[in-house]
């Protein structure tokens, strides 16, 4: 997406819609999933503080963090136990197709063809998309399994087990964030690192990989990617090729940015530059002044 602060704002209107949905709709895996959502907020903007000072200090702090998410999940298993069977209603499909519409609209506006042109395809952008398709699985798959509790009786717990498997999806990142905090991040930094510039330059779509920078906030991973393309490709290819890039760096990371950077003739740049020089005649002071920013250039 194009900057962070868009990816909050989408996020937290789909959060309400889930919130309004979950409590008219008699969903409390759909209320859960909330909960997720949250942590990925938290965990983006943790990512993008990420540095590479007081390496201790971080691995404690994001340990904590971790720990505390595995705790909200245990205690959603435990209220979910505790209430009383929620049966979700039919009327969340429709909130659904909101969440999905307003992710659409918003990833779609904010990667416009003008802003390609002039900073590249993506900025900051938060967990796998996949991540959220799951979770709308599981979500209608209890609606509907709740509502066929007449072929089997065991299905009116659908929306019990659902809570299930998104709190276990949640400890399942805190756990990863709590591993990856106590490794030796030099070396897990130079093995991924190696990792990207092999992958991505596999790719036909790509000219050469110009920067791999890793921050780590101790289990909180941020990877920045620039690189340059081949000439000639589709918008659509492009879109397609950026996205699965991303998709890849978020498998090692928490927060992902992609960068395209132009190609520049050099040629070009400096004739243009002893152009501009040429024409400057009204003193030697001035020529000295000109000849040092055209070397800059």
């Amino acid at each position: 997406m194009k900057n962070l602060k868009s990816f909050i704002i989408c996020d937290i209107v789909v959060i309400l819609i889930k919130l309004i949905a979950g409590y008219f709709g008699h969903s409390l895996t759909l209320l859960s999933s909330i909960i997720y959502d949250l942590f990925i907020i938290i965990t983006t903007l943790l990512a993008t503080k990420a540095n590479n000072e007081k390496i201790k200090k971080r691995s404690i702090f994001t340990s904590i963090y971790a720990f505390f998410m595995i705790l909200i999940s245990m205690a959603m298993i435990y209220i979910d136990f505790k209430l009383s069977i929620f049966r979700p209603s039919l009327v969340i499909l429709i909130f659904l197709l909101i969440c999905i519409i307003t992710n659409y609209v918003v990833t779609v506006y904010k990667t416009n063809t003008s802003y390609m042109k002039r900073e590249g395809l993506l900025g900051y952008s938060a967990k796998n998309s996949n991540i959220n398709i799951i979770i709308y699985i599981i979500t209608v798959a209890t609606i509907i399994l709740s509502k066929l509790k007449s072929l089997w009786k065991y299905f009116i717990y659908a929306d019990r087990l659902g809570v299930i498997l998104i709190s276990l999806l949640l400890i399942y990142y805190a756990l990863r964030i709590i591993t990856r905090g106590f490794k030796n991040t030099e070396e897990i930094e130079e093995k991924i690192t190696q990792t990207i510039n092999e992958e991505v330059n596999k790719c036909k779509e790509v000219k050469n990989v110009t920067k791999v920078n890793i921050n780590d906030l101790g289990g909180i991973r941020r990877i920045d990617l620039e690189l340059k393309l081949q000439d000639g490709i589709i918008l659509t290819d492009l879109i397609t090729f950026i996205i699965t890039i991303q998709d890849f760096l978020l498998k090692n990371s928490d927060l992902a940015s992609v960068t395209l950077v132009k190609n520049v003739n050099r040629k070009v740049v400096r004739k243009n530059a002893r152009n501009s020089g040429s024409t400057n005649s009204k003193g030697s002071t001035k020529k000295k002044n000109t000849k040092k920013k055209n070397k800059k250039r």
